[in-house]
Formats: C-alpha cells, structure tokens, sequence
C-alpha cells in the first residue's frame, strides 16, 4: 500500500484539486435529463426509447444510458448518480495521466508526475463537466485509457486490450469510432516508420477482430431496434447549411484563447524528446494525429452550444501529457546552462499564467447568465434546468394518462412530467430530424424546427414549446391554434418564491385547476 501511494500520490493531489473545482459548478444540463428518461424507461419497462412504444434513438451515449438504467435498477436515482460517476471518472482519468506518464518514464517515480494531472484539475472545462449529467467524462476516462493501453502495446508488439476500451468510448459517444480509426492510422503510421511495412501482424489482426467483434453486434443491434444507420440526434446535428464551419472556428479559437494552447503548443514544440526515445516519440505522434484531426472534426460539425468545450475535452488529457513531458524536457536542456532555478522559474511562471487564465474562464463560466455567439455558458444551463424543475413536476401531477405534448428542450419537462411528447428540436422525433424543410439553423443541436402543420397533426393535447416563465407574462402570449388557449400556471414548490408557467392546452380538455370549454 506504501509503495501504490508512493507511485500515485499525484493523483490524490489533483484530486484535491480537483473535487471542490467541479462543486464549484454544481449543475445538471437539461440534455442529460433525455438520457435519464431513457435509462428510467429501460430499467422500469425494458423499452430504451422517449415514448414508451415508439423507438426513437433520441440520445448519443449508448453505455452512459445503460448504467444508468443499471443504477436506477439499484434504487439509485440518475440526477444523483450521474454527478457522482462524473467525478469518479474524472478522478480515475486523472490516475490513468499519472500511470502513462509513469510508462514513459520506465516506471521512475518524479515530481513531474505532477503536472499533467494538477493542469487537467485546474482546467475549468475538465472540472465543469465532472457535472453536467452528460457521459463526458466517461467518454474522456475510456478514450485516455485506451490511448494509454495502445501506447503501451505498440512498444510491446503485442497485447489488444486497448481494442475492448475503444470498443466501449464507441458505444460510449459515436466520435468512439473516429477515435479508434484514429489510433489505426497511428499503428499504421509507426509500423511503416519503423519497419517500412504495411501489412498487420497476428497480434494487430487481433486488435482489430475485438473492435470488430464488441462494436459491429452493438451497431447491428441498434441499426435493428432503432430503423436508421445513424443515432436520431446524427441527422439533427448534420444538417445545418453553410456556414456551420464557422461556428466550429470560432468555438475552436475560444478555446484556444481561454486556456492559452498557441503558447502551449509552441512549448510542446521546443520540448520535443530525444531522436531515440521511442515511447515519448510515440506519444507525440499519436497526440499530433489525434488532437489535429479531432480539431477539424470539432471545426466541421460546427462545435457545441454548451460552453467549456466538452466536445474537446476527450483529448485534453493526451495532450495535457504531451505538455508535462514536454516542460520536463525544456527543464533538462535548460540546466547546464541557466542552473536549475531560472528555468523552474521560468516553467512555474508558465503554470501560474495558466491557472489565472483557467480562473478567468471558470468564472465567467459560473457567474455569466448568457451566451457567447450561440455557446450558452453553464450559468444559463444551470439557471435553465433549475427553472423548469418546478414545471416539470408540476405538469406530471395534474397530468392524464392519453395526454401528449409538445416540448421545447427535451430534457427536465419531460423527464419529471413523465408526458409523452416530442421536441421541436426533432431530437427524439424521427420525422422532424429528417425532413429538410424543417432545418432553420446551423447552431449546434437547434438546426430544426418542427413545423406547427407538423406539431399540430400529431394532436397535442398540451403545448409547451411556445411558453412564458414569470409573472409578467399576459395571458394571451399571441400565436394560438384553433381548439387552444392560453392558460397560466402557479408552479411554485413549497420553501420557494412563487413561479408562473404559460402554455397551452387544448380547450376542450381539463388540466388542473383549468377546465374544458365548449
């Protein structure tokens, strides 16, 4: 136990660091409520669908959903859960970084152990999204391991454990698959770098057969159960027009400023290792081809409308390495000639920039109730969620069992309501996500927009995508179809100022204090 410590301490210091980071966030993003709708309907009806009986594939995280319909089997709620195994991952990711910095110094123990693990706890997107509710950091715990695992077996020349890890990210987030297409061209790459050859050998044949053997069934299965190649949410997000690149550009470049990569970068550039050492040279080259093509990746499908880049951070980790194994170089070159203190200077002056910069964006992030250029910030997220809670709960217990809505977000109203709907948005609805003529933007996840013929031949018995929340909303908010009204609602929770929801029923039906009218 003495010796374990003595190698992974790192790992207790970051995660010291990093747990009150991720409180600091403290929220639940209405996206992941679809997910926990998912997982409640699996494990309490064995259906993995929106609506009971209609199968949609409305979510994008396969294994995410499915532990936690796990859970809940187990009496442990999502909301609960969901932050709890945000966390853990974030800390098994943490100790993941620390073992591959250990292979790639012969298993030595050293202080620069340190410094991949304290910069990924000190990043305000790795600590935001330990919350949040989404897979994130299950995606980013398998995607490191299997980067660490394939390191590993490539200076071995056997070994296909990494596949099975890939296999799961793959089932984890569609990118899973990118991920290990990826990490092939990788294999490739150094097999004819080292060995001028192209052709596999026994053990990386292997490698692809448990890829292979995990993911195909998983994809034949949904492929089945579901009715289209592609997740529901894959249409949705792909069909934005021209102009989507942009908005991936400039989610890319904030990132980029926020946490200072350009200098970054150029510093992994000077702290390149030794023509012989083979395991670290691996490590760049892997790092180079992933982080470059993920980036294009980020940039094509338009980036993300939740702030502190998620959809980056699965490789944050690989290059956080990149980065300490870098600064430990320029350290050793700069010694003989500057003595030990000017460089250490010089490297904690780079650290402490870092951290000031990673606290200005955590606290725009927790304290700007906005968006910037469509990202909306986690204050928003959270402010979002949390005001819908209270409606939510408040629709489900006055709601009838024939009745069917229409939603805005499909997250927290649906989820605590527990009405059968869809979303405007067309994420868990098949006909709006493929239907062109309903496609309105390129901001991520919002291309679409059901039409109202649409959403008024499904015969909703309650509309909610058209609503005010507030007590300065009138009671007639304009746009009203013929056969609804506008009614207003006082959804406020014991302990809790008063709360007002506006939306729209149909007129002949009763809901709650509102009666049916002629």
């Amino acid at each position: 136990m003495k010796r374990f410590f003595r190698r992974y301490y790192a790992v207790i210091v970051a995660a010291a660091v990093l747990v009150p980071h991720a409180r600091l966030f403290d929220f639940v993003t209405d996206d992941a409520y679809i997910s926990f709708r998912y997982a409640r309907h699996l494990a309490l009806s064995g259906e993995l669908v929106f609506n009971l009986g209609e199968r949609v594939e409305g979510y994008t995280n396969f294994l995410w959903t499915v532990i936690l319909a796990l859970g809940i089997k187990l009496g442990c709620g999502p909301v609960v859960l969901s932050r709890f195994l945000g966390v853990a991952l974030g800390i098994a990711t943490l100790a993941v970084v620390v073992r591959m910095s250990l292979r790639l110094a012969g298993e030595e123990r050293s202080r620069w152990h340190l410094v991949a693990p304290v910069l990924l706890a000190a990043t305000g997107a790795y600590a935001c999204w330990c919350c949040g509710g989404l897979e994130t950091q299950l995606f980013t715990f398998l995607v490191t391991l299997g980067f660490d695992l394939v390191l590993g077996e490539v200076t071995r020349g056997r070994g296909c454990a990494s596949a099975a890890v890939f296999a799961a990210a793959a089932m984890t987030r569609p990118e899973g698959a990118m991920i290990f297409a990826l990490v092939t061209l990788f294999r490739l790459a150094t097999n004819l770098r080292r060995e001028r050859r192209l052709l596999p050998r026994r053990h990386e044949l292997l490698w692809a057969a448990v890829f292979t053997g995990l993911f195909v069934p998983y994809f034949a299965w949904r492929w089945h159960y579901y009715g289209w190649f592609f997740p529901n949410t894959f249409y949705v997000k792909s069909s934005g027009a021209a102009g989507t690149w942009k908005l991936g550009a400039y989610y890319l470049r904030r990132f980029c400023e926020d946490y200072g990569i350009f200098f970054l970068i150029l510093l992994a550039l000077v702290g390149r290792p030794d023509r012989g050492d083979q395991r670290r040279g691996d490590l760049r080259r892997l790092a180079a081809i992933v982080c470059l093509c993920f980036a294009a990746y980020v940039v094509k499908v338009g980036g993300d409308f939740m702030g502190l880049y998620r959809f980056i951070l699965p490789v944050v980790p690989l290059g956080a390495v990149v980065l300490a194994e870098s600064s430990r170089r320029v350290y050793a070159r700069l010694l003989p000639h500057l003595g030990a203190w000017v460089p250490a200077v010089a490297l904690a002056l780079v650290g402490a920039g870092f951290a000031v910069s990673s606290a200005h964006t955590s606290h725009e992030a927790l304290t700007y109730v906005g968006a910037d250029n469509g990202i909306d910030m986690p204050a928003y997220l959270k402010h979002y969620a949390e005001e819908r809670i209270p409606v939510g709960r408040w629709l489900g217990q006055n709601k009838q069992p024939d009745d069917f809505a229409t939603f805005g977000g499909a997250g927290v109203i649906p989820y605590y309501s527990e009405i059968p709907g869809f979303d405007v948005f067309g994420l868990v609805d098949a006909t709006i996500a493929h239907d062109p003529r309903m496609t309105v933007s390129n901001r991520p996840g919002h291309q679409k927009w059901g039409s109202d013929e649409y959403m008024m031949s499904r015969k909703p018995t309650l509309i909610t995508h058209r609503y005010c929340i507030g007590p300065s909303c009138p009671v007639d908010n304009g746009w009203a179809p013929p056969g609804y009204e506008w009614v207003r609602a006082t959804t406020s929770e014991p302990g809790r100022a008063a709360a007002y929801y506006s939306f729209l029923k149909r007129r002949n039906r009763a809901f709650g204090p509102f009666p049916a009218l002629p």
